[in-house]
């Protein structure tokens, strides 16, 4: 598994727009992606920075739970916490509010179209999700302690690479 793990990534910075008609648009950040958008109110209603601190903390907190399945848990809904983040700032809105069949319906799939740069991390974090889950749903046994560490190990590199790619130094342990 250590192979498969996403490697650090570079950088784009987000550019805001206004609709002229319709809903507040955030344009998605980098050039190759901006005909993939939300729209501006199915955005988080904290901010990017709000949400990467909160994975943070989730990710101290997972790392003190003793019982596997919690902290696996845990650990991949601050990862998912921290593709958010990325989203709110950098996907927009598309022309039509209606989804359109065949448009990406996870948070992940969003995530591979507007930074694909983090697409393997993308990858990683849905082929997890399914565990995640199934030891949410308190299934005993789902989850291994050395894959809860490996989950949580993972969840901290993607926050850390998501901070340098978004530029919120602040944030940098």
């Amino acid at each position: 598994m250590a192979a498969s793990r996403p490697a650090v990534s570079r950088s784009a910075s987000p550019v805001g727009t206004r609709g002229a008609s319709g809903p507040r648009l955030v344009q998605a950040g980098t050039v190759q992606n901006s005909r993939l958008r939300i729209p501006a109110d199915q955005l988080p209603n904290r901010s990017p920075l709000q949400l990467l601190a909160t994975a943070r903390v989730d990710l101290d907190d997972a790392a003190e739970r003793t019982r596997p399945g919690e902290r696996y848990a845990e650990a991949h809904l601050a990862a998912l916490r921290v593709a958010v983040a990325v989203l709110a700032v950098r996907a927009g809105d598309a022309t039509s509010s209606r989804r359109r069949p065949g448009r990406p319906s996870s948070t992940w799939e969003l995530l591979r179209g507007v930074a694909p740069e983090l697409e393997e991390w993308a990858s990683h974090f849905a082929r997890t999700a399914r565990k995640r889950v199934l030891a949410q749903a308190g299934i005993p046994d789902i989850v291994t302690p050395e894959e809860a560490d490996a989950i949580v190990a993972d969840a901290r590199r993607f926050l850390d690479v998501v901070v340098r790619l978004l530029g919120f130094s602040a944030l940098a342990r």
